[in-house]
């Protein structure tokens, strides 16, 4: 045991393995707490990457079905942001 003196008194007295048992606790809870909120994190992600996806996709089937618009308003796009482009530098 380590005890910690002040002037006058013994604050308390400190056994090093009783210490060392609660820091291995501590440790193993900080690791099962790491790991759960990996998991949370892990599925939340999924989640949100599959609600993410399903809009792309449809976006996606939708100009391929429908190419010709799709050209046509990708060209006009393009049309539209070269006029401005060259309309701001004059």
């Amino acid at each position: 045991m380590i005890g910690v003196e002040t002037p006058g008194r013994l604050l308390k007295e400190v056994d090093v393995k009783d210490l060392l048992e609660q820091l291995d606790a501590v440790r193993d809870y900080l690791r099962g707490l790491t790991a759960t909120f990996s998991k949370i994190a892990n599925r939340q992600w999924r989640g949100t990457r599959d609600l993410a996806l399903s809009p792309a996709s449809d976006a996606e089937e939708m100009m391929k079905e429908n190419l010709a618009a799709s050209l046509i308003l990708a060209i006009g796009i393009g049309v539209l942001i070269g006029y401005m482009i060259a309309h701001r530098t004059e």
